[in-house]
């Protein structure tokens, strides 16, 4: 018999899938496998334009700023007007200064208590030079000294003890005679005529100086102070009433006054 030829029998060729699209005919878009994108690069998007809307904090710094440009300002100005009143003040301390007016003295002198006091010191008084130290940078308004007298009509003042040293020395002399009293005594007050010649005064004169050791006069220092007045008492330490120069503004030894007065 002969031997059947067996033919190898080919696989018959796989089937193909059916297409999934849809049957509108339409071509789904496949996807790239790299990323999801398509094979075809996409368009880039459009450029953002710069925004003209300022920040919150630019908003926020304006004000601040504003406030610090004001007081620059302010600092400038100020600046400004120091160098003014520096420049003022310069000036006026170039100027020459006007001095105060000197102050209005007035001298008043018991004669006969401050003449027996120095004669009991053994001092004799140069009453010109007392009265230029007395008003050294002040201005003398009045000097007056009241002198006791005799009444003997054929001596005459100028001849008589408490006259004589104030004679030609710069002041005005007030006399009052003498009084003689029943038991042989002899006086003259003159404390009445000073009292009511300074409170006349008194309203010229910044400066009362009172050259008496009478402590009668210590109401009359504190009447004067009263009105406004200094009151500078002068008299030898140990004749000096305490009540009157406690009373007084200022007290003087008349010894500091004279350069050698002894006798």
């Amino acid at each position: 018999m002969p031997a059947t030829e067996t033919t190898a029998t080919e696989a018959p060729p796989p089937a193909e899938a059916p297409d999934p699209s849809p049957p509108s005919g339409g071509r789904r878009r496949r996807r790239s496998r790299g990323g999801g994108k398509s094979g075809t690069a996409a368009a880039a998007p459009p450029a953002e334009a710069p925004s003209t809307t300022p920040s919150p904090e630019a908003v926020s710094l304006e004000p601040l700023l504003q406030r610090i440009a004001e007081l620059a300002e302010t600092v400038r100005e100020q600046s400004r007007q120091i160098d003014r009143l520096a420049r003022a003040v310069a000036e006026l301390a170039e100027r020459p200064v006007a001095a105060a007016p000197p102050a209005k003295v007035g001298v008043f002198v018991d004669v006969a208590n401050i003449e027996l006091a120095a004669e009991r010191a053994r001092v004799r008084l140069d009453w010109g030079e007392v009265l230029a130290r007395l008003t050294h940078d002040r201005q003398l308004v009045r000097a007056v000294a009241y002198a006791p007298v005799h009444d003997d009509p054929q001596v005459s003042p100028e001849s008589q003890r408490f006259v004589e040293p104030f004679l030609d020395k710069g002041y005005k002399i007030v006399t009052k005679p003498l009084r003689r009293f029943a038991d042989g005594s002899i006086k003259a007050n003159v404390d009445i005529e000073m009292a009511l010649d300074i409170v006349t005064l008194a309203d010229r004169l910044d400066v009362v100086v009172l050259v008496s050791g009478d402590g009668d006069f210590a109401h009359l220092v504190e009447a004067l102070q009263a009105r406004g007045v200094r009151v500078e008492v002068v008299g030898f330490e140990q004749s000096t009433a305490s009540v009157l120069r406690n009373a007084a503004d200022r007290y003087i030894d008349i010894l500091s006054l004279v350069r050698n007065g002894r006798r």
